[in-house]
């Protein structure tokens, strides 16, 4: 019997096989050197390709991105002309600012644009869906039609601190939370006065 203990031999994380990544880059750079040496060049030839498809698909993709600036200008233009015309005393300056970069849009893709899309476009945000709200009268009983002073219904008890009432005076509209309102302040102040009446 044999009693020497056997050593395993170390085993390397992974092997090194014919095709690994490193190999791979290799192979591909020689192909490249040796076709150039023969006077293909494939950078050239990939480059001339990329060419091709950029002058196939390049109009398509210039129009397509017109349309869009000038769509984008005309929503600008006109979201600014809306905001200015609504709050016009504040807001000149920033809606003169907002319109020039939407006429700028405008100008800068309008050489592209298609003239049927560009009437097509205008024609359907100059048109409104809906015709304007007809204003209803309103009535004398309505709440924004009455004077503030009006609106006030009397005197609130808020509490008391060493034997003084606290008194505020609160409207149609105000909740009493002690429940305690008074026709005026003195009679909030002092409960056992009467009214003369």
């Amino acid at each position: 019997m044999d009693n020497t203990p056997k050593i395993a031999s170390p085993i390397g994380p992974y092997p090194e096989s014919m095709f690994s990544n490193k190999n791979y880059i290799i192979i591909t750079l020689l192909i490249l050197l040796i076709l150039s040496f023969l006077g293909i060049n494939m950078l050239t030839i990939f480059g001339n390709f990329i060419q091709t498809l950029v002058n196939i698909f390049g109009p398509l993709v210039t129009q397509v991105l017109s349309v869009f600036g000038y769509t984008a200008g005309t929503l600008i233009d006109k979201s600014a002309d809306i905001v200015t015309d609504t709050a016009k005393t504040g807001i000149d300056i920033a809606g003169g600012t907002v319109s020039s970069i939407g006429d700028l849009l405008k100008d800068a893709s309008r050489p592209n644009v298609d003239a049927r899309a560009k009437q097509q476009l205008d024609q359907s945000i100059n048109l409104s869906s809906q015709p304007p709200k007809q204003p209803a009268p309103d009535t004398a009983t309505n709440p924004i039609q009455k004077p503030i002073a009006s609106g006030k219904s009397g005197w609130c008890l808020v509490g008391e601190y060493e034997g003084r009432r606290g008194c505020i005076e609160v409207g149609e509209a105000d909740k009493c939370l002690s429940g305690q309102i008074f026709p005026n302040q003195k009679m909030c102040l002092n409960p056992t006065l009467t009214p003369n009446v």
